[in-house]
């Protein structure tokens, strides 16, 4: 090999090994550390962004026809209070008059009356197991027929079965009517009915 070629070639070499020692920059320097601390750190995802909202865009609203205004409504017509009647007055109450007893004028008084067929004389019979007795007096009113227009009790026995069967008697009990020369009239007299056990 050429000498002058390997002259230039170690030349080359050392140029080049000046010129990347130049230009080689300096190794940085170690960072100091003060205070050794451990943090851990979780890397978490950046929340992913919500889709976009759709725009609804209005639709715009039909026009509204102008409604005619409501018809008057009709005026009350609050009616006249009318004053209320008084109450009826109330009604007189009518007791009717008591009817009229049989004038006694126009029954002739007389001491008896005369029996022109006496009715039976029967003794009731629960009066007699009950031994009742007693005396029953009326008042007879005989019309000018012999018949007997109406008994009243004078004295009662004190019995009702006895009274009852004393009117029964007399009811059934045929009379002379009272004599006023040759005419028959009216009369009144009182007779009794006894009650008695033998």
């Amino acid at each position: 090999m050429n000498r002058p070629l390997v002259i230039f070639y170690a030349i080359a070499l050392a140029f080049h090994a000046t010129v990347l020692f130049y230009l080689k920059p300096p190794a940085p320097k170690p960072p100091k550390i003060f205070n050794e601390t451990y943090v851990d750190v979780t890397l978490t995802k950046p929340p992913e962004p919500e889709p976009p909202k759709p725009i609804v865009v209005p639709q715009p609203k039909p026009e509204e026809k102008p409604q005619s205004p409501p018809p008057p409504k009709p005026e009350m017509t609050v009616p006249e209070l009318k004053p209320e009647p008084p109450p009826p007055a109330p009604k007189p109450v009518v007791i009717p008059p008591p009817q009229p007893k049989p004038p006694t004028e126009e029954y002739v008084p007389v001491t008896q009356p005369t029996f022109a067929q006496p009715a039976a004389h029967v003794y009731p019979p629960e009066a007699a197991r009950r031994h009742q007795q007693g005396t029953v007096v009326f008042m007879l009113y005989i019309n000018a027929s012999g018949t007997l227009d109406k008994v009243d009790i004078v004295k009662s026995s004190g019995f009702p079965l006895l009274d009852a069967a004393a009117i029964k008697e007399m009811k059934q009990s045929r009379f002379e009517p009272a004599m006023d020369g040759a005419i028959p009239i009216r009369s009144r007299a009182q007779a009794s009915v006894t009650y008695r056990l033998e």
